[in-house]
């Protein structure tokens, strides 16, 4: 007998072994040579395996299902290598005529099949899923040994097919009857005492097929019960994470140190709960178990037939519901224990591992969550509109939801308006839910009806909380995911909805920057409220307006101008559009708002809620230019929207300016300018009086920062505000002292280069056709006084030649006038 022979009678006598001596590792290295080498057929050997008592024993056993699997997949790469060493040995003649490896590896494939057919569909799983692996691995190829992979042709198909069948005949012998709502399908009670006891067989099945599963056509997964197997999927995740209780023992297992440190004792009910979770089989196989139910979910839209859709669409909001359901406990215990409130630094050095472990299963939930949506509403957008009980719009507010319960967990990743790289799939799976909500349901879409109810719902229960409970750290994360929600959905929900709903929610942190995700993104949803109103004004009167030269539109506003620099008119104009509630008083032209239609009387609100909001908000950004609250970037971008949306207001459906609102826009200007003279002379008067430079330090940098703020107003004003506008921010970079060799001199003159290259970047880049030829003219005018420096000019001269030759062939200025406008400065023009 050859030592062949030997080994496969010793392995034949363990498989017939209901307790063999030799590991399950060994025994699968065995198994997997012989059947990669037996002569002349595998089959007997498949057909042994697969009825053997050592792999049939039951219960079975995540070990062994693996360990069957993982032969029947090592098998296949043994048999290619063979095949491979076998070919080099081969003469011309014998390659030739021979057959292929390809041929012969298929081959090998159908009496695989050939010996597992008929066997027990669970054992069946498992070796179909290790030989579809294997032969996937077989196509791919082994690049660290230069190997070429081989294609087994319908071999493969044949192996799909087996696959399918076998996880088919498991769903009917396991998990007959098995949904949420088994009462509707006919299931009794009664009848479960007759089926097996299949949920832990179910889970390690699931395990399998999710492996294999994925490399099967989509056309052949759609054979199976799809609704049954997402519901299987989902109860499956559900199990993995306890259904969202795992946390429920938290408070009864943290204690208090003598230091006042937390304390998680290894034999607390807490640290049972994750040790069972993380020694589970499901804990490691939830990635492949997310992806698979993420697959069938996309399906479950993707059906061919129109009539299946909605019991699909029905599936799908059942497992988000599940999601939800879990999310929803999770935060629940998450805020009620008291690791919510403690930071890394007062956790004790032996419980660090503990509290590692919670966050790696809230995070490991949030992964499976977001695989789960984002292939839901990836799938979801190409449905036609239609009405339905479950909707694109309903599966994107569930999403948003679950999001919301989870938003504790987000923020650890910087939250979903951070601007670095992140996590990117989250913010993909956010803003996606927010564009399907936003676009609403039916044929012409709802104008953003469930839009509207989420964003109530939401601030409410942030009032709520508000007036229940103090200000905590999943509480404000909480705050920032729904106002990063809003800033998205304000284009479109109604001004009432923002007037009653979204202010409330905004105002306590417009000035609150002890949690800076909130503080943000309070201000981002003002600023959007700006803008949508800017832009649905700018849409109102964009059919009426006629375009037309700027001198023309210079002069038309110029009457306008005059009243605007009047402070006292100002003054009077500005009181009665704050005081005015849309009742008794008019807002502009005598009698106007008494003439609008009922149809209009909404826009005519909303237009005097924002006129109320532009000058309070405007004090607040000034308020905010302190260390430590806005920076400077934020400054700008916000001041600069808050005077385009003053500014584009300006402009009547006749196409002529309002000149209420040009008060209204220069009002924001004055008010910086006002702040700014103030600071300077507070700065001026401490000087020589000994008080502390540290303070002068920061009012300087603050004044820096305002005289930045004033010049990113200046491509959001209209042409004669503009000028004027112009004209102040020339006074204060003119202010500085001139060029001085001292040293305390120096970080003056670097800030007044900052402001000059601002100045010169906002006309450059940021200013509209209709005002380009007069900031060109002003800059030219006023270039001497500005740049007193020889480098400093001559950057900023390059920088700007690249751009004026285009500039001049839109506004019609000639070479000839911008070389007359420079002659008086010899030393300019001889650089020019």
């Amino acid at each position: 007998m050859t030592s062949l022979d030997r080994g496969y009678t010793i392995l034949l006598s363990h498989l017939h072994s209901h307790s063999p001596k030799l590991s399950v590792a060994t025994i699968q290295g065995a198994f997997a040579h012989h059947l990669a080498n037996t002569s002349p057929l595998p089959t007997p050997l498949a057909a042994t395996a697969i009825s053997s008592p050592f792999y049939l024993s039951q219960p079975f056993t995540n070990e062994k299902l693996q360990s069957f699997a993982t032969a029947f997949r090592h098998a296949s790469h043994l048999k290619y290598r063979a095949l491979v060493e076998a070919s080099k040995t081969w003469s011309k003649i014998s390659a030739f005529l021979g057959r292929s490896t390809q041929s012969v590896m298929g081959q090998w494939v159908t009496d695989i099949l050939k010996g597992v057919h008929g066997g027990h569909p669970v054992l069946r799983l498992a070796a179909c899923s290790g030989l579809l692996l294997g032969v996937e691995d077989v196509k791919i190829g082994e690049k660290s040994e230069k190997m070429e992979g081989v294609d087994v042709g319908s071999a493969r198909s044949a192996v799909e097919n087996e696959t399918v069948v076998a996880l088919a005949e498991v769903m009917d012998t396991y998990a007959y009857g098995f949904s949420s709502f088994q009462s509707s399908n006919g299931i009794e009670e009664w009848e479960k005492e007759f089926q097996p006891a299949g949920q832990d067989i179910l889970s390690l099945v699931l395990i399998l097929a999710s492996q294999s599963l994925p490399l099967v056509a989509e056309n052949k997964l759609k054979a199976l019960p799809l609704p049954s197997l997402a519901r299987l999927l989902t109860s499956t995740i559900s199990s993995a994470f306890k259904a969202g209780t795992f946390l429920s023992s938290v408070s009864a297992s943290v204690t208090l140190s003598p230091n006042h440190q937390v304390h998680i004792s290894p034999s607390s009910p807490l640290a049972q709960t994750l040790q069972s979770m993380l020694s589970s089989p499901l804990t490691a196989s939830i990635p492949s178990i997310s992806k698979l139910t993420a697959n069938i979910l996309a399906l479950l839209i993707d059906s061919p037939s129109s009539s299946r859709l909605p019991d699909g669409m029905r599936s799908i909001s059942e497992a988000l519901d599940v999601c939800r359901d879990m999310a929803k406990q999770v935060e629940r215990d998450w805020i009620a224990c008291p690791l919510a409130s403690f930071t890394d630094l007062d956790i004790a050095s032996d419980s660090k591992d503990m509290t590692k472990s919670i966050w790696t299963t809230l995070k490991t939930l949030l992964f499976s969550t977001i695989m789960l949506a984002e292939a839901v509403l990836s799938a979801s957008v190409y449905i036609p509109p239609q009405t339905s009980e479950v909707t694109p719009a309903s599966l994107a507010l569930q999403t948003l939801q679950i999001l919301s319960h989870l938003s504790f967990v987000i923020s650890e990743f910087g939250g979903v308006t951070t601007t670095t790289q992140g996590f990117e799939h989250l913010k993909k799976t956010f803003y996606l839910a927010l564009d399907i909500l936003a676009q609403g349901d039916g044929e012409n879409g709802d104008s953003g009806l469930k839009a509207e109810g989420y964003v109530q719902q939401i601030c409410f229960a942030l009032n709520s909380q508000r007036a229940e409970s103090a200000a905590t750290s999943p509480r404000l994360a909480k705050q920032a995911f729904a106002l990063a929600s809003i800033e998205q959905l304000v284009p479109v929900l109604s001004d009432k909805c923002i007037r009653d709903w979204v202010w409330g929610v905004c105002y306590p942190h417009l000035s609150d920057p002890s949690y800076r995700e909130t503080y943000e993104s309070a201000h981002s949803v003002v600023l959007a409220i700006f803008a949508s109103h800017a832009q649905r004004h700018s849409q109102d009167i964009s059919g009426n307006r006629v375009s037309e030269p700027s001198e023309v539109s210079s002069k038309r506003a110029n009457k306008y101008l005059g009243k605007l620099l009047d402070q006292n008119f100002a003054t009077r104009m500005l009181s009665g559009m704050v005081n005015s509630e849309g009742e008794g008083k008019n807002v502009g032209p005598e009698g106007e708002l008494a003439r609008t239609s009922s149809a209009n009387e909404e826009s005519a609100l909303s237009a005097s809620f924002v006129k109320r909001m532009i000058p309070f908000y405007a004090s607040c950004l000034i308020d905010n230019s302190v260390d430590g609250k806005l920076n400077t970037p934020q400054l700008r971008l916000a001041y600069s929207a808050l005077v385009r949306s003053a500014s584009v207001s300006a402009a009547t459906t006749n196409g002529s300016p309002d000149d209420i609102m040009y008060t209204l826009a220069w009002y924001c200007v004055q008010l910086i300018l006002d702040k700014i003279h103030e600071l300077s002379s507070v700065l001026q008067g401490s000087k020589g009086q000994g008080k502390a430079q540290t303070n002068d330090e920061k009012s300087a940098e603050r004044l820096h920062r305002l005289h930045l703020m004033m010049i990113s107003t200046i491509s959001s004003l209209p042409l004669p505000l503009m000028l004027r506008a112009l004209d102040e921010t020339r006074l204060l970079i003119t202010a500085y002292p001139s060029n001085d060799s001292g040293a305390d001199k120096a970080d003056e003159q670097g800030r007044k280069a900052e402001l000059v290259e601002a100045l010169f970047s906002e006309l450059l880049e940021k200013i509209g056709d209709r005002e380009k030829e007069a900031a060109m003219r002003w800059w030219y005018k006023y270039r001497p006084a500005l740049i007193s420096e020889f480098r400093e000019e001559e950057r900023l001269h390059k920088s700007f030649s690249k751009g004026h030759h285009g500039v001049r062939r839109e506004s019609g200025l000639k070479e000839e006038d911008v070389i007359r406008e420079t002659q008086s400065d010899p030393l300019i023009l001889s650089r020019l």
